[in-house]
C-alpha cells in the first residue's frame, strides 16, 4: 500500500490547462480509498493542518467565549486572532453573541469546474470553521452559490443549455471537489435564484438607488463611507461591474442593483419590469437572510475586496444603519509564474485536474503550506513536495 501511495505521481507535468481532464488511474482510486479509511482511524495524526477533530475537541477543551478557550489538560487559555481587512491589523476574535458565530463566505459562480485558486479560499475557511468549533462555538457558516450571472448566461448560450440547469450541474461538481478536499460542508448553501424576492425588497428600501430605463443602480457618491475597506477614493474607482462600462450611469463607480431582461436570458418580474439582480446585491440579500445585517466574519479572496465587498458594505449600511460585520478576512492568490491564477487569463488548473494526478490531501496540504494571506506559487515541484510530505505523514502515523 505504501508503495502505491509513494508511486502516485503524474506521468506528465501540468504545463497548461488541458481541455480534456486526464482519467483517474486505478492506483488513485485504490490509494484514495485505503488512505481515507486509515485517515478515519488516525484523524489527529494526519489532519493536514486543519485542526483538532471533533472528538478531541469534546475531550480536551472547554468553552471560553471571549476570544479563546481553556484546554482541559493543561489549563492554558488559547485565543483566536484574525487579521481584519477593515482595520488592517490583527484583532482578538470576540463573537457578537456568546458561544455563537455567524460567518459568511462568498461562494463560486457555477459555470465551470472550480480551479485551485477557489480551492484555497475554501480550504482556508475550512481550517477556520473547524477551529472555531474546536473552541466550542456554534458556527452558522453560510456559503452561497451564484447561479444567476453574466458568465453563466454566456456559457449556457455557448453550450445550448439552460443557465439554471448548467449552474445546478456545476454546483454538484463543486460539492464533489470539496468532499475530495476534506472540507466540511457549510451550515447553509443558499442560491441566488432562490432569493430573488429578498433581493428585490432590499433594492426597494435602498435610499441610494436610481433608475435608468428598466435598470437600477446604486449611487456611490451618496454613501460617504464608500471606499473604507479598499482604501479607494470614488474618483479612482473603475466600474464595480463584471461587464463593460454603462454610459447611462451617473458615476463610473455606480453598480447595478437590477438589470433589465435581455433576449435569451433568465428573468424575474420586479417593480421595474422583468430582469435579474446585479452581482453585489445578491450576497447582501443572502447574508442578511441567514445572518442578519450584523454578524461576525465575512470572507473571500483578496480579489473580492474591491469592488464586491466594498459594494456589499455600502448596500448593507444603506439597508440597515446598524449593519456591522466585525471581521473581514481575505486570503492571498494562487499564482503561476508570479501571475494570479484566473480563468480570464487562462492560466489555471481545475481542482479536478490536479486531484486526477495527485491525492486530494496533497493539494490540501500544498494550499495550507503558505500563510493564508500570502500568495502561493503553483508548480510541479511544489505539488510533488506536498505529495512527499503526505506520504511521510501517512508512513509514520
Amino acid at each position: 500500500m505504501l508503495a502505491m501511495l509513494k508511486c502516485y505521481k503524474p506521468s506528465l507535468p501540468l504545463c497548461s490547462s488541458p481541455s480534456i481532464f486526464p482519467p483517474k488511474a486505478s492506483i488513485y482510486t485504490q490509494t484514495h480509498k485505503i488512505l481515507t479509511k486509515n485517515l478515519q482511524k488516525s484523524t489527529a495524526k494526519i489532519h493536514c493542518s486543519s485542526s483538532l477533530s471533533d472528538v478531541e475537541s469534546k475531550s480536551r477543551t472547554g468553552l471560553c467565549c471571549n476570544g479563546g478557550e481553556r484546554d482541559g489538560e493543561n489549563g492554558k487559555s488559547r485565543e483566536l486572532w484574525l487579521f481584519n481587512s477593515m482595520s488592517k491589523q490583527k484583532e482578538l476574535f470576540r463573537s457578537k453573541v456568546e458561544g455563537k458565530v455567524g460567518m459568511y463566505v462568498c461562494g463560486v459562480t457555477t459555470y465551470d469546474f472550480s480551479h485551485i485558486g477557489h480551492a484555497r479560499v475554501y480550504v482556508s475557511v475550512d481550517v477556520l470553521f473547524r477551529y472555531l468549533r474546536v473552541l466550542g462555538y456554534e458556527v452558522n457558516y453560510v456559503r452561497n452559490f451564484t447561479d444567476v450571472e453574466d458568465k453563466i448566461i454566456s456559457r449556457a448560450n455557448q453550450l445550448g443549455e439552460d443557465p439554471i440547469g448548467l449552474s445546478r450541474r456545476f454546483c454538484k461538481e463543486f460539492h464533489q471537489d470539496m468532499e475530495d478536499l476534506h472540507c466540511l460542508p457549510p451550515s447553509v448553501e443558499p442560491r441566488v435564484s432562490d432569493h430573488i424576492p429578498q433581493i428585490i425588497d432590499i433594492i426597494l428600501d435602498n435610499g441610494c438607488a436610481y433608475r435608468t430605463d428598466a435598470d437600477v443602480y446604486f449611487a456611490v457618491d451618496k454613501f460617504p463611507l464608500y471606499g473604507r475597506l479598499s482604501g479607494r477614493k470614488i474618483g479612482d474607482n473603475r466600474a464595480g461591474e463584471r461587464v463593460a462600462i454603462d454610459t447611462r450611469k451617473k458615476n463610473t463607480a455606480d453598480f447595478a442593483l437590477w438589470k433589465s431582461a435581455k433576449e435569451g436570458e433568465p428573468f424575474w418580474e420586479s417593480p421595474w419590469g422583468p430582469g435579474r439582480p446585479g452581482w453585489h446585491i445578491e450576497c447582501s440579500a443572502m447574508s442578511a437572510a441567514y445572518l442578519g445585517y450584523s454578524f461576525d466574519i465575512h470572507g473571500g479572496g483578496m480579489d473580492l475586496i474591491f469592488p464586491h465587498h466594498e459594494n456589499e458594505i455600502a448596500q448593507n449600511c444603506v439597508a440597515c444603519d446598524k449593519s456591522d460585520i466585525s471581521y473581514w478576512i481575505h486570503n492571498g492568490f494562487v499564482t503561476i509564474d508570479s501571475e494570479k491564477m484566473s480563468k480570464s487569463l487562462g492560466n489555471f488548473f481545475t481542482i479536478r485536474q490536479v486531484i486526477g494526478l495527485y491525492h486530494p490531501l496533497a493539494l490540501r496540504h500544498f494550499l495550507l503550506s503558505t500563510h493564508y494571506r500570502s500568495p502561493i506559487n503553483y508548480s510541479d515541484a511544489q505539488i510533488e513536495s506536498a505529495s512527499e510530505r503526505i506520504f511521510y505523514i501517512y508512513q509514520v502515523s
